[in-house]
């Protein structure tokens, strides 16, 4: 959900031209990101720990896989 408000700001950026809303973009990507890393990654490496570590270290955060990840490696 988080990244489709992304794609929307950024839309609406590209479609008015508008500074104000890329500024907007740029502070609410920010913000989630920092969000994340501080607040929830580290519990949930509390919570489920290897395992997440595994699939953190796998799965981008921001950008999709292109190929399928089995969860073994």
């Amino acid at each position: 959900m988080i990244s489709g408000v992304a794609l929307l700001l950024i839309g609406q950026v590209l479609l008015w031209g508008s500074w104000i809303v890329g500024i907007w973009a740029c502070v609410f990507i920010l913000i989630n990101h920092i969000y994340f890393v501080i607040s929830e990654e580290p519990g949930l490496e509390k919570r489920f720990g290897e395992p997440y570590r595994l699939y953190k270290a796998n799965v981008p955060r921001w950008v999709p896989r292109l190929r399928l990840w089995s969860g073994k490696s």
